[in-house]
């Protein structure tokens, strides 16, 4: 009778990756495992002194869309609602993210939330951020120092 090969070694760890991939391959066939992406795809950049958002939200309108903005941050709340009469199992193919979602962008620069304002068109969410007064970087040019301030030097060889 003839055991196993031994002569490489057993090794735990890929008997447990070869697990693992057999497990994950048996939920491929059922769609338990979707890819989940950040709902709403947004871009950030800037203009200038703002920053400008834009995020993508089709089928919404602009009341079901709460903003919520700081100095250093925005946040996006709202809910997706499905069909009427459609129900979870109903779908053979389901890609949109329905329900409640919310994303917070941390920003860049501190803004002026006062001035930040918002518009909603062709399903498109534009958020304009102004920077607050005196968050833009700005350069320090380094000088010499006083001739009265005693220059800090390196300890000589025979003092140490």
């Amino acid at each position: 009778m003839t055991g196993p090969d031994w002569a490489g070694g057993w090794d735990p760890f890929h008997e447990f990756q070869r697990e693992m991939g057999r497990l994950f391959q048996s939920f491929a066939s059922s769609q338990t495992f979707r890819h989940v992406r950040a709902f709403p795809p947004m871009n950030l950049y800037t203009n200038g002194e703002e920053f400008v958002l834009l995020a993508q939200l089709p089928g919404m309108n602009p009341d079901e869309v709460e903003l919520t903005v700081t100095s250093e941050t925005l946040t996006l709340r709202g809910e997706r609602r499905r069909p009427e009469g459609v129900t979870d199992d109903s779908y053979r193919r389901q890609e949109r993210f329905m329900g409640r979602w919310s994303r917070t962008v941390g920003l860049p620069d501190r803004i002026d939330e006062e001035r930040a304002t918002a518009q909603f068109a062709d399903g498109v969410l534009t958020v304009r951020l102004p920077r607050a007064e005196g968050s833009t970087p700005r350069q320090i040019a380094l000088t010499p120092p006083p001739e009265s301030r005693p220059r800090l030097e390196p300890p000589r060889e025979e003092d140490r």
